[in-house]
This record gives structure tokens, sequence and C-alpha cells, in this order.
């Protein structure tokens, strides 16, 4: 787990962990903001995975032939950013069941 998270681009996962605790700190003190910022989080998820396999076909077209385990590790990267912000997504929603169980 920790090769995975040294491979990934340190400015994608920043985002998300500062996402993340924009969540934790707005639980505390505006908990109508903790399910949007669970939502941004999980937009920007899934655009950072588009402009990687935006980033990736590119690398591939110009490489021409390239070996299925190569390929492999780079989707297993890219889906490590997708899961990460369905998480952070997961936990928004739950604190946000937690402080408004009506709703």
């Amino acid at each position: 787990m920790q090769q995975i998270i040294a491979q990934q681009p340190g400015g994608v996962l920043a985002i998300l962990t500062i996402l993340l605790v924009l969540i934790f700190l707005s639980a505390w003190k505006a908990p109508r903001w903790v399910r949007p910022i669970g939502s941004i989080a999980l937009g920007s998820c899934v655009l950072f995975l588009l402009f990687d396999t935006m980033i990736a076909l590119s690398d591939i077209w110009k490489a021409g032939d390239i070996s299925i385990s190569v390929l492999g590790g780079g989707l297993k990267l890219m889906t490590f950013t997708l899961i990460y912000g369905f998480i952070i997504y997961f936990i928004s929603h739950i604190i946000s069941f937690i402080q408004k169980p009506g709703h």
C-alpha cells in the first residue's frame, strides 16, 4: 500500500487530503458544508482520473506497443485516486448522517 501511495502524484493526494481535513473541520464548525465538500472531493477525483487517463492514452499512442503489465500498473495507480475519493465521499455522508439522522 505504501508503494502505491508513494507513486501517486503529490498534488492530487494533497488536494484530496485537504478536502478530507475540511470535512472534519466543517463537521465541527459548519455542518451544512460536510456533504458538499464530499461531493467536491468525488468530483475532483473523477476529474483527476479522466485527466490521467487522457495523459496515459496519449503516451500509449506515442509509444506504440506497451506491455500489458505496464498498462495494468498504470491503471492500478489511477484507480487508487478514485478509491480515495470515494472513501472521502462516504466519510462525508456518514458524518452528515450522524449529525442529522432525519435526513
